[in-house]
C-alpha cells in the first residue's frame, strides 16, 4: 500500500526543485477563487446523479450534469422574480409555501452570499442579493418543483433491481416567476471559446478547462513576465505549459490576451496567465495542485472541505479524502452485479448519494464492524457544499461527504494506507425473499462494501 504522504512531498520537493523553488519560498498561499457556499448551504446533484436509477449506464456513471443550491438538509433553494435586490417579498401566505432560507446562528457570509434581515427580525440568506427561499413540496434533497428525484427509479416505479416498470410521471412546472438557484452549468459566466467551467472534483471546483484537451486551466501568481521568469528553467517549461490564445481572439469577461517576449499570445484570467500541467493525464485531473505554490487551479467557484480533512495522495487510487493527520477515510457503499459497475473506472465505484442517505451512521455489516470508526465532526460543525452532518445515536455529529457517513478503519496502520477498500460481504437473494431497499431496491446478488472516499 502506498505510503502516500511521504511519496507525495517528495515527488513535490522534486518538481519544485526542477522549477527553481526552495522549501523556505514553498509556503502556502491564500486558495485561488471565492468560496462556492458558506456555512449552513449545501450543493446538490439533479436527476439521475442523485443515485436511484439502477439502470445499466447510470450503474456505471452518474456525472453530476446539474447541481442545485440547497439548504442545509439538502432541499433545493429558490428565487422569486418579484422581489428587489435584498428585499423579501413573499411574506404571510406565500411564505406557507415558499420559505425563506433561514440562516444559523454565527452563519457568516462569502462572496456572491449576504444575508437579510426580514421584517420578524430573522435572517435570510441571499444570493447575489437575491432573497432565498425553499419549496414545501420538496420533501428529498435533489428535488425540484416537487418533482423527488426518485421518480427516476424507485416504489411503485421500480421492478427488479430497479428496472423501471412504468413510465416516469411528467414533472410539475414551478409556479410562475420562481426559479431554482442553479449553481452548474454556471449561466453567468462569460467564457471564451475553447474554455469552459466545468466540475472538477479533483481540483475540489467548478474550473476552468481547456475544451480542446479537456484539461484543468491553472493560474500562475503574477503577470506574464513574471511566469516567463520565474519558470524559465527548461523542467518548469516541460512542466507548465502557456495557453496560447488565437492570434484574432478578443478580450472577454475576466478573460484578456497577453503577448509573451516568445511571441505566444496567451490567455490570462483575472488578470493572471494560464497554464496547463503536464502531468494531467485526464478529464478530473488536477495534479498540478500543491506541486509549485505560483500555480494554482483556475477556480471559479471552490469547495468547502472541513478544517480537519485533507487531500491525500495514493499511488493506487489516486486522491482521497484522509484525516488531518493521513489515515484514509472510508465510505460504506452497495453493488449490484446484474447492472454493471464502475469498479472499472478511472474514479473506482459510481458514487450514488441515495445509498448513502439510506445507510446514514449503520453501515448494516454482517460480520463484526469495531474495526470502523465513526470520523467525528467538532459539535459546532456546519454543512457546506458536499459536506453534511449525521447526528449519531450518542448525539456526536459525524462527517458525511456526497451523503455517505465517512469511517476511519484500524487495520491502516501509517498515514497512506488504504488496507480497508474494497472489503465486501456478498448478499443472495433466495427465492421469494423480500428486495432489499438501499437507495434503489436490490434483488439478486449484490454486496455491501468499503471504499476509500474520493473527493
Amino acid at each position: 500500500m502506498a505510503r502516500s504522504f511521504a511519496k507525495v512531498a517528495g515527488l513535490s520537493a522534486v518538481l519544485l526543485a526542477l522549477a527553481g523553488i526552495t522549501a523556505q519560498s514553498a509556503q502556502k498561499v491564500e486558495p485561488f477563487g471565492a468560496l462556492a457556499t458558506p456555512e449552513g448551504i449545501t450543493m446538490q446533484p439533479l436527476g439521475l446523479a442523485a443515485g436511484y436509477s439502477l439502470s445499466k449506464p447510470t450503474a456505471t456513471k452518474l456525472p453530476r450534469e446539474q447541481m442545485v443550491y440547497a439548504n442545509g438538509e439538502g432541499l433545493t433553494l429558490y428565487t422569486y422574480a418579484g422581489d428587489q435586490p435584498g428585499k423579501p417579498t413573499c411574506v404571510d401566505t406565500c411564505a406557507e409555501k415558499w420559505r425563506p432560507a433561514l440562516a444559523h446562528d454565527g452563519a457568516k457570509p462569502v462572496a456572491g452570499w449576504s444575508l437579510i434581515k426580514r421584517a420578524d427580525g430573522q435572517l435570510q440568506w441571499a444570493l447575489n442579493e437575491k432573497p432565498l427561499y425553499t419549496f414545501v413540496e420538496d420533501v428529498d434533497p435533489g428535488a425540484v418543483a416537487g418533482n423527488s428525484p426518485k421518480r427516476f427509479g424507485r416504489g411503485e416505479l421500480v421492478g427488479p433491481r430497479g428496472a423501471k416498470s412504468k413510465s416516469i410521471p411528467v414533472d410539475k412546472p414551478l409556479a410562475e416567476g420562481w426559479t431554482a438557484a442553479m449553481m452548474y452549468p454556471v449561466g453567468e459566466a462569460l467564457t471564451p471559446p475553447g474554455i469552459s467551467i466545468r466540475d472538477v472534483e479533483d481540483a475540489l471546483a467548478l474550473a476552468l478547462i481547456d475544451n480542446r484537451a479537456e484539461r484543468t486551466l491553472y493560474v500562475f501568481d503574477g503577470d506574464v513576465k513574471k511566469a516567463e521568469k520565474g519558470c524559465a528553467a527548461l523542467e518548469c517549461r516541460k512542466l507548465w505549459t502557456p495557453y496560447t490564445a488565437p492570434r484574432l481572439a478578443a478580450p472577454v469577461g475576466d478573460f484578456a490576451i497577453a503577448l509573451r517576449s516568445d511571441g505566444i499570445t496567451q490567455w490570462t484570467y483575472k488578470g493572471r496567465p494560464l497554464f496547463t500541467f503536464a502531468q494531467d493525464l485526464a478529464f478530473n485531473d488536477a495534479n498540478g495542485m500543491n506541486v509549485d505554490p505560483r500555480f494554482q487551479v483556475a477556480a471559479h467557484k471552490r469547495y468547502f472541505l472541513p478544517s480537519n480533512v485533507a487531500i491525500s495522495m495514493t499511488k493506487k487510487l489516486g486522491k482521497v479524502l484522509a484525516t488531518a493527520d493521513g489515515r484514509t477515510l472510508y465510505r460504506r457503499n452497495s453493488y449490484i452485479y446484474q447492472s454493471g459497475g464502475g469498479h472499472g473506472m478511472r474514479r473506482g465505484d459510481t458514487l450514488r448519494p441515495a445509498v448513502g442517505r439510506d445507510l446514514g451512521t449503520n453501515p448494516r455489516c454482517i460480520n463484526a464492524c469495531e474495526k470502523w470508526k465513526p470520523y467525528l465532526a467538532p459539535a459546532d460543525a456546519q454543512p457546506s457544499g458536499d459536506w453534511t452532518l449525521y447526528t449519531r445515536e450518542d448525539g456526536s455529529k459525524q462527517w458525511a461527504s456526497r451523503g455517505h457517513a465517512l469511517w476511519t478503519f484500524d487495520g491502516d496502520l501509517a498515514p497512506g494506507d488504504i488496507n480497508g477498500n474494497d472489503a465486501y460481504e456478498l448478499r443472495v437473494a433466495q427465492g421469494d425473499e423480500t428486495i432489499v431497499d438501499i437507495g434503489t431496491p436490490y434483488d439478486g446478488s449484490w454486496a455491501l462494501f468499503w471504499i476509500a472516499a474520493y473527493p
